[in-house]
């Protein structure tokens, strides 16, 4: 049964009794869709991630698998009657990554609904307004930065100090300055299996034209055998600024905008979108840049990154009953009564994982210049 509050007795002229939980549920669930939206209007890269195709719903099992193509049949050639090949080739085969389980609360407590009475729909606005800015900003900052806001590293997933349990895999770690390091990437050893390594380069650049020639080498070296080149070049503030200076210095023009519809600051190179995000962390020294005001404070950064992501091969997988969706009970029930306490507690809820199916298909280039001439 709905929690629920009753002014009066039951023998007074008028009565009031306001029950919160069906009003929670019917607004989460009308304002899901939103909600993803609203998580990727936080961060340029979760915008196309939460909006395009790379957001796909993940089949249950005890991992996510995504297939892995690491070799291809053979073809040759045969005239006539001749035998034709039967070999069987060995190159299949599946990267594992494990569910993460993310949620953010909504609670409220009696006196609220008492001083709210006239502004019960403010009251639950409110609530699951601050329950999204909390998913938003968590959602981003797990993805951009790994364990490194809490003093670990970009490339392990954030731990809750509480129970350990882990957050999403972020792009430090699908994505790294050394794929030669020891480490499991969708359960596969990258040190040891060199077809499962994405691109890497030190920038050595300290002129605008050698920069863009930088940019232009690892943009055609993630392009590089089947599955085309990137589709998107991910930017701190400064390298960003860099390289619309440096597009300018070496073609005398300016880079084409991208569609005027698109909310973040961005242009194009060659066919990727070159998007700029505060949120990018210095790869090469292992740290993100100091929060201040709500954003990044660029300058705090000592070196620049670009990153350079297929999205033919990189997703973010959800299974879809837990797709920011108000957990419920066996009965259920979405909001519960704390044993010693006066108020009612629910959680939006999200479970799944980020994945990649070819790491060769995704670079960075780490150590961008702050200045470049």
């Amino acid at each position: 049964m709905a929690s629920g509050l009753t002014f009066g007795t039951t023998s007074a002229p008028n009565n009031i009794t306001t029950y919160l939980d069906s009003v929670f549920s019917t607004s989460i669930a009308n304002y899901s869709k939103s909600l993803k939206d609203n998580i990727g209007a936080s961060n340029a890269f979760l915008y196309d991630l939460l909006k395009g195709d790379m957001y796909q719903a993940a089949d249950g099992g005890t991992y996510i698998t995504e297939q892995l193509m690491y070799a291809l049949a053979p073809m040759d050639s045969y005239d006539g009657y001749d035998e034709l090949s039967t070999q069987t080739t060995d190159g299949i085969t599946q990267a594992q990554f494990e569910w993460r389980q993310l949620a953010s609360p909504i609670s409220y407590n009696m006196k609220e609904v008492v001083q709210n009475q006239h502004k019960i729909i403010d009251l639950v606005d409110a609530r699951i307004n601050q329950s999204e800015l909390g998913i938003r900003e968590g959602w981003a900052q797990a993805f951009m930065w790994g364990a490194a806001a809490s003093g670990g590293n970009i490339y392990d997933p954030k731990s809750n100090n509480i129970n350990s349990s882990k957050s999403l895999d972020p792009i430090g770690r699908i994505i790294a300055y050394d794929p030669t390091v020891s480490r499991q990437v969708g359960g596969i050893d990258q040190s040891l299996q060199a077809w499962w390594r994405n691109k890497t380069a030190t920038s050595t650049a300290t002129t605008y034209s050698g920069y863009i020639y930088e940019l232009e080498n690892m943009y055609n070296n993630v392009a590089l055998g089947t599955g085309g080149p990137c589709s998107h070049m991910l930017m701190d503030q400064v390298s960003y600024q860099l390289f619309i200076h440096a597009y300018f210095s070496v073609y005398k023009a300016s880079p084409d905008a991208l569609d005027f519809s698109y909310p973040f600051v961005g242009k194009k190179f060659l066919n990727a979108k070159v998007i700029m995000d505060d949120k990018v962390p210095d790869f090469y020294s292992n740290a993100i840049g100091t929060l201040n005001g709500g954003s990044i404070d660029p300058t705090t950064l000592t070196y620049g990154t670009c990153l350079y992501i297929n999205k033919d091969f990189f997703k973010v997988r959800y299974w879809p009953q837990r797709d920011f969706e108000l957990l419920k009970d066996e009965n259920g029930k979405g909001f519960v009564k704390p044993i010693n306490g006066d108020s009612r507690i629910g959680h939006i809820g999200w479970m799944g994982n980020v994945t990649c199916s070819n790491r060769r298909k995704q670079g960075v280039l780490v150590k961008i210049a702050r200045s470049l001439t």
